[in-house]
């Protein structure tokens, strides 16, 4: 399937709309989809993604200059007309062969109106076979700043007060589309919410080797993910961690538990402790939730800055620390603390520390860790952000119906 993207401008272009599209035209590539932008202005930036700049698309060319000269007289006339078969020429030309066009704002406002009557007629006399979409981020006709009111019941101007022929909608908010609906006379099914997501993985900063773990483990969609970074010694008491994950995955939370390190082939003790605590993870039957993160990549420290941004608590059940440094780093991070109530490391932080006996049953320290993180805004947050707003749940959700209406 090939995509169109189509807008005044791409980036390098600063606009909201242009960041929204890069970040789609992103998101189509990385799904495998053929992807053409179609712009005034714009550079491709990145495999898989085509621009093809019509300069005429920019509000301020010269060409569209005279036209919206014109329009502020009687109404269109030979520039208009000239700009419009123009445009729908090469329109025609740069979509051909697109399965569906996504045209971004240019329905819906007045910035260069002989482009917006040409995608209007391409729509019109095309076949269903390209599928056109108005992507609507702002409505101006609805916008008293723009003071477009008198002029909206006359030609071109109407083009953005009333739908296009052979063109489906797609709202980037409920509030948009209570005004679409009004101004269109349309029903809130006919214009489908699709909101702008986030690229959360590139926000946190991920080395690839912690994109790639968090890809193939599903982690930033985990209820849970705790995360010890340690050595991987009978001291740091990991047994009790995996049994607190086995209590949780009982208990219907999607959760993992990474563990920095990994036993040392060549060092009996901990090639033996190793072999101990693989024995429990299958007993319980945790395999799929229990990682030694080092036994893929060798942990450097922008990966270790990368697991504490991609978990969700620090689950240090040692029996003895000399200190205890994961706790002063996971302060900086701002990540929940769960650890043994001995010293020194009950006395490092009196905040966002959760202390539990070592002798606690670990179904009683899960419990804990569940209402904790309930109590966490700012975990409850990221959770939704991640679930309702990442880009690759958008795709299968909202817009993939949009390719077959």
């Amino acid at each position: 399937m090939k995509i169109a993207l189509v807008h005044y401008a791409y980036p390098p272009v600063v606009g909201g709309v242009e960041f929204v599209m890069e970040q789609h035209a992103a998101l189509f590539a990385r799904h495998g989809y053929g992807v053409k932008v179609v712009a005034g202005r714009g550079e491709a930036g990145r495999p898989g993604v085509v621009v093809e700049e019509v300069p005429e698309l920019l509000p301020g060319h010269p060409r569209n200059a005279a036209v919206q000269s014109e329009l502020e007289g009687v109404g269109p006339g030979p520039a208009f007309d000239a700009l419009k078969a123009e445009l729908e020429a090469k329109l025609a030309a740069a979509l051909d062969g697109c399965d569906v066009v996504f045209v971004h704002n240019m329905m819906t406002m007045h910035f260069n109106l002989a482009a917006t009557a040409a995608l209007a007629a391409l729509a019109a006399a095309g076949s269903r076979d390209t599928r056109f979409v108005s992507w609507v981020h702002d409505l101006a006709a609805v916008d008293p700043g723009y003071g477009l009111a008198e002029r909206l019941p006359h030609p071109p101007w109407d083009l953005i007060a009333r739908p296009p022929e052979n063109f489906d909608h797609a709202i980037i908010s409920a509030a948009r589309q209570a005004q679409f609906c009004e101004l269109m006379g349309v029903g809130p099914d006919a214009c489908p919410v699709v909101p702008n997501g986030v690229r959360h993985i590139r926000l946190l900063r991920l080395t690839d080797n912690v994109r790639k773990l968090c890809r193939r483990h599903g982690i930033l969609y985990q209820d849970i993910v705790m995360l010890q970074p340690t050595r991987i010694l009978r001291r740091k008491n990991i047994e009790f961690g995996i049994r607190v994950l086995a209590e949780l995955k009982r208990a219907g939370h999607r959760a993992l538990y990474l563990v920095t390190g990994a036993p040392d082939p060549h060092n009996p003790a901990t090639r033996d402790y190793g072999q101990e605590l693989k024995a429990l993870v299958v007993e319980l039957g945790v395999e799929r939730e229990f990682h030694f993160v080092s036994e893929t990549f060798d942990v450097t420290d922008d990966d270790l800055v990368g697991l504490y941004n991609a978990s969700d608590l620090l689950f240090l059940p040692s029996r003895q620390e000399g200190f205890g440094l994961p706790l002063l780093e996971a302060g900086v991070f701002r990540m929940p603390v769960f650890c043994p109530r001995v010293e020194p490391m009950q006395s490092i932080l009196k905040h966002n520390v959760n202390l539990f006996g070592l002798a606690d049953e670990p179904a009683d320290v899960a419990a804990r860790v569940v209402r904790t993180l309930g109590n966490d805004t700012g975990y409850r947050a990221r959770k939704e952000v991640v679930r309702n707003y990442s880009w690759d749940k958008l795709l299968a959700d909202r817009i993939r119906p949009l390719f077959l209406g």
